[in-house]
C-alpha cells in the first residue's frame, strides 16, 4: 500500500511527475493536471545551419524535447492540433527544468 504524505500534494507539476530523460528517448510521456493535458516526446528538428570541420553545412537534425499543451478531456489523438500548443526544449535534464516551468506557468493561467 503508498502512503501519500503532505509533500506530494501539489497543485504543481514537479519533476516527481515526470519520468526520466533515459525514458523520454525512447518513449513519450503524457501527464494532467487540473485539466491541463500535456504530452513530452524526443523530436528531431531540422537545423538551420550545423558547424562541421569542413564548414558550414545545412541539413543536419537537433533532438528536442517537444512538449504539447492542451485543455479538455479527450486524449492526445483525439484532440485537434488547433486546439493545441507546441513548445519545444533542449533535450537534456535542463531542458525538463525548463519544460517543467511552462507547464507550471500555463497551469495558473
Amino acid at each position: 500500500m503508498t502512503v501519500i504524505k503532505p509533500d506530494m500534494l501539489t497543485d504543481r507539476i514537479t519533476r516527481r511527475d515526470i519520468l526520466p530523460l533515459s525514458f523520454l528517448k525512447k518513449s513519450a510521456y503524457t501527464g494532467s493536471k487540473r485539466g491541463l493535458r500535456y504530452k513530452m516526446e524526443k523530436a528531431e528538428i531540422k537545423a538551420e545551419t550545423a558547424e562541421t570541420e569542413e564548414g558550414t553545412e545545412g541539413g543536419s537534425s537537433k533532438t528536442v524535447l517537444r512538449v504539447y499543451t492542451w485543455r479538455g478531456v479527450f486524449a492526445f489523438d483525439h484532440t485537434p492540433e488547433n486546439e493545441m500548443t507546441v513548445r519545444d526544449f533542449e533535450f537534456n535534464n535542463a531542458g525538463i527544468d525548463s519544460a517543467l516551468d511552462y507547464l507550471n506557468e500555463i497551469l495558473v493561467k
